[in-house]
């Protein structure tokens, strides 16, 4: 009877030695990756006007990127981004704060490529999207934030749980910096005349953040592939963008979100020129040319996970 409790001590002995080694070895490789650097991506200075027409400018921007009234807080004063017990509790920080800390050089690489001041990255930033803006659009948004007062508000904070740290060593989650080349080159000026090049430029600057950089959905915010709009007509896409409301009167968690409080900013043009170029993805639909006597199709991704959102 003591052989058999000394060889069961033995082995919840290795059981627990086992559980700790392995703890501080996520421990360790999930560190490493949180504090790498990623100096290699140059500093780049934009032009940041400051003039009150491009601040206002700004402002629309902002409000349609997230900046504002949004991810940042109603008055970008930060908020409570991700919160989720055992995998990680993320705040979007105060931009009023932030842009007093650093140059617009640093702003860029920031927003960017997703690499702050000390040369580590951000975890939740679209920079993946906002790399895609034109110079124009990005001074324009850093004006007016710039142009904001500073206000109290959230502070930064990114902690990691167990599960969060053991999605970094397996690669499920991965810093946002690493993701981007730091030699992807940003947009040139979009000809605004020409509804196909325009209405890329809005789509791959407004719609990549939830929907992916191939428009193909999320599984981790459980949103559609845009495959889903092909049931949509010109005046239902219209409702869907300006409104958040969809086909049927149904809302969509998220995308409803982003309706009521990001897009109404949205210009008539921006909004025509997005559908043109989103027809060319998916063509013209029997519901676009006939809505009376087609039912639309809506797929199980779009029920289940914007409904979710």
């Amino acid at each position: 009877m003591k052989r058999i409790f000394k060889w069961l001590g033995v082995g919840v002995g290795s059981l627990v030695a086992l559980v700790v080694v392995t703890a501080v070895t996520v421990f360790l490789l999930s560190e490493h990756e949180i504090k790498r650097l990623y100096m290699e991506v140059q500093l780049r200075d934009i032009v940041v006007p400051a003039d009150a027409d491009s601040i206002l400018k700004g402002k629309r921007l902002a409000t349609i990127y997230g900046c504002f009234n949004s991810c940042h807080g109603d008055h970008m004063q930060g908020a409570k981004l991700f919160d989720e017990p055992g995998i990680a509790r993320i705040n979007a920080p105060n931009l009023t704060r932030v842009v007093r800390e650093y140059s617009n050089a640093e702003l860029e690489r920031l927003i960017r490529h997703g690499v702050k001041r000390d040369g580590t990255s951000t975890w939740i930033m679209p920079s993946q999207m906002f790399q895609r803006l034109t110079d124009e659009d990005l001074g324009n948004v850093i004006a007016f934030v710039r142009s904001a007062p500073e206000v109290e508000g959230v502070g930064r904070e990114v902690t990691l749980g167990p599960l969060g740290r053991i999605g970094i060593v397996t690669g499920k989650f991965k810093p946002l910096a690493s993701t981007i080349q730091p030699s992807q080159v940003h947009a040139s000026l979009t000809d605004r005349s020409d509804p196909m090049a325009f209405g890329e430029y809005m789509v791959m600057t407004t719609c990549t953040e939830c929907h992916g950089q191939k428009l193909q959905g999320d599984d981790f915010l459980k949103s559609p592939p845009l495959t889903v709009l092909a049931g949509y007509s010109d005046d239902s896409f219209r409702r869907l963008m300006k409104t958040g409301i969809a086909i049927g009167g149904r809302r969509l968690g998220l995308m409803t979100e982003v309706g009521e409080t990001r897009f109404p900013s949205l210009t008539e043009q921006e909004l025509e020129a997005m559908r043109v170029y989103l027809r060319s993805l998916y063509g013209e639909t029997a519901l676009a040319r006939n809505p009376s006597d087609v039912k639309p199709t809506v797929s199980r991704v779009e029920i289940s996970g914007m409904d979710e959102g």
